[in-house]
């Protein structure tokens, strides 16, 4: 249940909601902003079920309207995904020009969501400005953004900001855990996923009921496990075209799942600075060990989160994969050389 799922990992969200749901009392246009992974998601599609529920307070999540929201079928609700796609002038258009009619549902009410809506073009975010300014009775916008400073500081301030908070890490390891996986990749695998999402795309669920490192994440345990061993971290660059990087044909198949490998590689990277700085010893056997023979300085280990998290944020699909891992592959090099580590 989404309203469980909320009330636990962002309550002061719930509350929010819960009250204005309650007290008739729902904004013209929010804003949920907050890190990637937290579950701005999931209360968008619930927010839009409790405005269109009969159920009065937050949406009872079992009606048929209910049902059509989370299926994206139900007519006076509009979803654009900026996750998937820029959101065009067009799109923002296309919303205004359908909500300019009578709702077809008997609700009267009528809501459009933008998931990342910081992927929107400028003249794209102009014309949501317009929209926020003149919304039109019984229209309600819900925007998400990993980053909101992307979005025109106009946008911000004619929208209900609600701040989404990360989980602690243990968390995200409970939720790994609880999906079915062993405990000793689960500590590998709650520094990756930060949703459910995440974990069903990176660790395939077999028919027995266990789960399997998928096709991208094995490469990125390949490509960490090869950076661990000394003996092979300066392979990294060449092994990578060769063995670890997307086998699929199709370009844009492969550069999504090149993102994927990428970024779960950096993610592991900064968990293992980090597990060296405080001394940690979770994990799989073979990380454990890694982590007994890690040698060098704080000082070093920071350096190698810095550079990890820096390389994360440049992996999109409007980047250059290939040439940020050449340059990443380089930087992890030369402070190889600096330290020795």
């Amino acid at each position: 249940m989404l309203k469980e799922l909320l009330q636990e990992q962002q309550p002061i969200v719930y509350k929010a909601l819960e009250t204005a749901c309650l007290e008739n009392e729902v904004s013209s246009a929010y804003l949920f902003a907050g890190p990637y992974g937290t579950p701005k998601k999931e209360a968008a599609i619930l927010l839009a079920e409790s405005i269109f529920c009969e159920k009065e307070g937050l949406a009872c999540e079992e009606c048929n309207t209910c049902r059509r929201v989370r299926e994206n079928v139900y007519s006076d609700l509009i979803i654009l995904d900026g996750s998937e796609e820029p959101i065009s002038k067009d799109m923002i258009d296309g919303i205004q020009e359908k909500f300019s009619k009578t709702a077809l549902e008997k609700n009267g009410q009528r809501v459009y969501i933008i998931f990342n809506a910081e992927n929107a073009s400028i003249s794209a975010q102009n014309s949501m400005l317009k929209f926020l300014e003149e919304p039109g009775a019984g229209i309600t916008a819900i925007l998400t953004a990993d980053n909101e400073s992307r979005l025109l500081p106009t946008i911000l301030s004619r929208c209900t900001i609600l701040p989404f908070v990360p989980m602690k890490h243990e968390g995200y390891l409970k939720m790994a855990e609880e999906a079915g996986i062993q405990k000793d990749e689960a500590y590998l695998i709650s520094h990756v996923a930060k949703n459910l999402d995440d974990i069903n795309e990176l660790m395939i669920e077999e028919e027995d009921g266990t789960r399997t490192p998928s096709s991208a994440y094995a490469s990125a345990l390949g490509m960490f496990q090869q950076y661990l061993d000394p003996r092979q971290r300066n392979d990294l660059l060449v092994d990578y075209e060769i063995s670890w990087k997307s086998k699929e044909r199709d370009p844009k198949k492969a550069k999504k799942e090149n993102m994927v490998i990428q970024n779960a590689f950096f993610d592991l990277m900064m968990m293992y600075g980090h597990d060296v700085i405080l001394h940690s010893s979770q994990g799989p056997q073979w990380y454990r060990r890694a982590l007994a023979e890690a040698k060098g300085s704080s000082k070093i280990y920071g350096k190698l989160i810095m550079i990890a998290s820096e390389e994360k944020d440049r992996v999109n699909k409007y980047n250059d994969l290939n040439l940020l891992m050449d340059q990443a592959f380089c930087r992890l090099e030369e402070l190889d050389h600096e330290s020795r580590i």
